[in-house]
């Protein structure tokens, strides 16, 4: 089968489906996006979208928290954050963008056909649901096309929506002439133990491991995301790995009751899951914000109040978060271009979690 280009009927994103990749969650074809810039400079960047684990929540008419498909109607045509490239300030803007959408339950750490049993519910009977976890061999795919359509990088930035982008900054490496940069949008909280082990014996991981040069060795016994992070840092030294999180963060909460941790405390596993990993390597900075969302990168948005009716007019003020967030005077989009382009950060943590802060001036009113 080969590679096949399917062109967005918006803007300039183009649509490709790769050859080799397993399809989606419930067998439907995977594809990604393309957006053509400077082919010396790469930015990958893996999509967050959830994750399923049972029959119950990754049956699509029971509870499911997870993006099963990925074709057309994913077009990050329209979305702010760094898809914005017509802001001056994007430091992405002349990037050359792969976009790889999340579709397999799995945050691209799977590599299994899983059967599960599925309750009564939702006006369905019990039965069976063939679930494909195959997020890794899909990004896999999906890799493949780019090193082969861009085969000398100077630049490669590799960033993902929650836990998904440090396996894949290891592979990166493949460019040996390129300098590589990461960043994680998020899921920092998943410090829970051995609740972790259902979800990756679900999704193959350990499949995943084996096949990947450095990780083969990893145990499955215990295995956390920290552990990931770990082992690619150790692995590659000369990259920094980021990571951005919000203080409380409710999206990770509510993944970690349906993990069935009974109390979620947002606040403290960050702080144990980030002393964990700088237990171990050096090369790990954070920004940890306020506020109680999860995601910055990929076009999210903050809601200002206005204080009267010559304020906007009564309407609330929308703001970009990745252009207008800041925590204790240190703007994010300073922090990120830094990042992403080679050039040191401190880690930055906020004191109120409570208080927003933002780099943004509220227009006067009209004299």
């Amino acid at each position: 089968m080969q590679t096949k280009l399917v062109q967005s009927f918006r803007n300039d994103w183009r649509n490709v489906l790769p050859a080799g990749a397993p399809g989606c969650s419930q067998g439907t074809p995977y594809s990604f996006w393309v957006k053509e810039g400077s082919p010396t400079k790469l930015a990958v960047i893996l999509a967050g979208g959830g994750a399923c684990w049972t029959g119950e929540n990754c049956a699509l008419h029971g509870k499911p928290f997870y993006r099963p498909f990925a074709g057309l109607e994913g077009d990050p045509s329209n979305l702010g954050g760094v898809f914005d490239t017509d802001n001056p300030e994007n430091p992405l803007a002349d990037y050359t963008m792969v976009y790889l959408p999340t579709a397999n339950g799995d945050v691209f750490l799977g590599s299994s056909v899983t059967v599960y049993d599925m309750p009564a519910m939702g006006g369905q009977p019990a039965g069976k649901i063939k679930i494909l976890h195959k997020g890794y061999d899909n990004a896999t795919s999906a890799l493949d096309w780019m090193f082969k359509t861009y085969p000398d990088p100077k630049t490669v930035a590799v960033m993902g929506g929650d836990r998904h982008a440090h396996l894949h900054s290891y592979r990166g490496s493949t460019y040996p002439n390129a300098a590589v940069t990461h960043f994680a949008d998020g899921g920092g909280a998943y410090r829970v133990g051995e609740k972790l082990a259902p979800l990756f014996k679900s999704w193959g991981t350990a499949n995943v491991l084996k096949s990947v040069k450095g990780f083969e060795d990893l145990s499955m016994d215990g295995l956390s995301f920290e552990d990931l992070y770990i082992r690619a840092a150790e692995l590659h030294p000369e990259i920094i790995f980021h990571q951005y999180n919000e203080r409380h963060d409710q999206i990770q909460a509510l993944f970690m009751q349906l993990l069935s941790v009974d109390a979620p405390d947002v606040p403290a596993n960050l702080d144990d899951a980030h002393a964990y990993i700088l237990t171990k390597i050096p090369n790990f900075r954070t920004y940890t914000s306020w506020g109680h969302d999860e995601g910055i990168i990929g076009g999210y948005y903050d809601a200002v109040l206005a204080r009267n009716a010559l304020d906007n007019r009564g309407r609330p003020h929308v703001l970009d978060r990745f252009y207008t967030r800041q925590t204790n005077g240190v703007r994010f989009l300073d922090w990120f271009t830094a990042a992403v382009t080679g050039k040191p950060v401190e880690d930055v943590a906020c004191v109120d979690s409570e208080t927003p802060e933002y780099h943004w001036t509220r227009p006067k009113f009209p004299s």
